[in-house]
């Protein structure tokens, strides 16, 4: 697909990728790099926990913007080839991002850190469970007595937000 989309024969990827699986990895650190562009791009707050919510809601965004990408970032088993040199390092970056708002809530110390990837984990698993039940067009028919996007973005990333700075 992506050589018939470039217009080239579906040979010539290969010839300067070894394999399927090093083109694969080298699509998805492209769309890691993307997500974390988008991710630095936000709208930065001097309060942690403002930052935190522009935070989730630019990876909802771009989610909703780059619904192909994100699906082959999350939803695809990683080929071997990803695991080469530092292919990925994007992919931990947008991970950092989060850490880092994160680190402004909770502090820097070793306890703080534990805390800190936990609710990053927390954070992720949220909004990407958020994410699939936007893409996968399910909140149309869960007859939600509210505005489906809105409020419901609203709620889950205020929800999200006051549960890492109350705890």
């Amino acid at each position: 697909d992506v050589a018939r989309s470039l217009g080239v024969s579906h040979q010539a990827p290969y010839k300067h990728y070894p394999s399927r699986d090093h083109l694969l990895a080298e699509v998805m650190r492209c769309s890691f790099q993307q997500f974390a562009h988008a991710l630095d791009a936000r709208r930065h707050f001097d309060d942690p926990v403002q930052d935190l919510r522009s935070l989730c809601r630019q990876y909802l965004g771009y989610a909703q913007q780059h619904p192909l990408e994100y699906r082959l970032m999350f939803g695809t088993p990683w080929p071997a080839a990803a695991e080469e040199c530092e292919r990925m390092r994007e992919s931990t970056h947008a991970f950092d991002i989060l850490r880092q708002v994160l680190q402004r809530i909770h502090g820097d110390g070793a306890e703080q850190r534990m805390r800190v990837d936990l609710d990053a984990m927390f954070v992720w698993s949220a909004m990407h469970g958020l994410v699939g039940v936007i893409n996968g067009n399910c909140l149309c028919k869960l007859d939600l007595q509210v505005d489906p996007l809105d409020q419901v973005l609203q709620h889950v990333v205020d929800r999200v937000a006051r549960g890492i700075a109350v705890a």
